[in-house]
């Protein structure tokens, strides 16, 4: 019988609660018997209602505590206890800091292979100078990781290390660790998105869609502001602390009529509230390339998108991508493109769903149990 063993980043219950449970995500290739996913909660949700991340596998929910800057070394403790219970064939870590090292840990005491997903940026000066003050509390918890050489920690103990898009992995590979770096993107099954060619005719109003949390790393007041210069409409999806700001903005931007918010939308039912739109576009701070804008090109629809602050081209989408620079007349540009030729619509959205292929989600779970089965290889013989 093969176990896996994985520390979340998060509880189940929140991603249960924004739709974000995604077949065999902790699973791939249906390897195992069962999965274990260990949470940094006091309490979390019951695994029937999130069973289909493990597949054909038992799925078991193991809270182990909320972490608190006194009780890190009493949780690890607890985490040991957890593996030595289940004994786990392989560990899973997500990110480079608490869970990571956790996993790493317990897999070194243990004896077992272990690897650690990174999904976000690994440098922290740059994610606090995308996120800015409000990152600022979460900067102080990773400095006190690198002080006490936990992230570090992970990055020797590791056997693998798995970014989730390249512009984590460059900066690994810069690193005496590069062997251990194989980015494996976010999965996005194609069998879930129907191409719908969406199509503008000559003098139509012009539908935009966004989605995504509304925050410092995906700003998209400039978007808000360009639609005062075009007759466009604009669906944002999604919450978060800009969400007043965005308001305020398309209200003093004469736009708040062409604006329309949605909280937020269920993964599987994504394809439905596309409907009607003709383009996705978005203002990324951040670096790599985030799941929405993979979803929209596996549904057809052309992406305008901002130039990366830290160069290049936008990662997956770029070279089908109308790029812009981040700003209000950036994207009015943009749009203007498309209204004065609407044929683009669907040919730059033929482009994207042509594109998405390369990263389907049945490649990158491949991918993943390739990885989990060299692994276990290299550990047994």
């Amino acid at each position: 019988m093969l176990r896996y063993a994985v520390i979340a980043d998060g509880s189940l219950r929140i991603a249960h609660a924004k739709g974000e449970v995604k077949k065999r995500y902790w699973n791939p290739g249906d390897i195992f018997d069962e999965v274990h996913v260990i949470t940094l909660a006091d309490d979390d949700i019951d695994p029937d209602l999130v069973q289909t991340v493990a597949g054909r596998a038992q799925l078991f929910v193991h809270p182990v505590g909320r972490p608190q800057p006194g009780n890190l070394w009493e949780l690890r403790r607890r985490v040991v206890e957890v593996m030595s219970q289940i004994g786990p064939n392989v560990i899973r870590g997500h990110g480079p800091f608490l869970q990571g090292y956790y996993a790493t840990y317990a897999a070194r005491t243990l004896q077992v292979p272990s690897f650690v997903s990174i999904h976000d940026d690994v440098s922290i000066y740059r994610r606090f100078w995308t996120y800015g003050e409000g990152y600022g509390k979460i900067t102080l918890y990773q400095l006190g990781l690198k002080a006490l050489g936990w992230e570090q920690f992970v990055y020797e103990n590791a056997d693998r290390l798995v970014p989730k898009y390249q512009a984590a992995a460059r900066l690994l590979r810069k690193t005496r660790h590069r062997d251990k770096v194989q980015v494996i993107y976010n999965q996005i099954f194609l069998d879930h998105f129907t191409d719908q060619k969406p199509n503008l005719l000559p003098g139509e109003r012009l539908k935009i869609i966004n989605v995504g949390r509304q925050f410092d790393g995906k700003d998209q007041r400039p978007l808000i502001r360009a639609l005062s210069n075009v007759d466009a409409e604009l669906t944002l999806i999604g919450q978060g602390p800009l969400r007043e700001s965005y308001v305020s903005t398309a209200r003093e931007s004469g736009v708040e009529s062409r604006v329309t918010f949605v909280d937020r939308v269920d993964n599987a039912d994504l394809p439905s509230i596309f409907a009607g739109h003709h383009l996705f576009a978005i203002n990324i701070i951040q670096p790599g390339v985030c799941m929405p804008v993979m979803e929209a090109m596996a549904l057809g629809y052309p992406i305008v998108i901002n130039e990366p602050r830290w160069g290049g081209e936008p990662e997956v989408c770029g070279p089908c991508a109308d790029v812009v620079p981040g700003t209000a007349h950036g994207f009015t540009e943009a749009l203007k493109r498309f209204i004065d030729n609407p044929h683009r619509v669907s040919e730059i959205g033929a482009r994207s769903r042509a594109t998405i292929p390369s990263f389907s989600g049945e490649k990158m779970e491949a991918q993943e149990k390739d990885l989990i089965m060299d692994l276990l290889g290299a550990r047994s013989g």
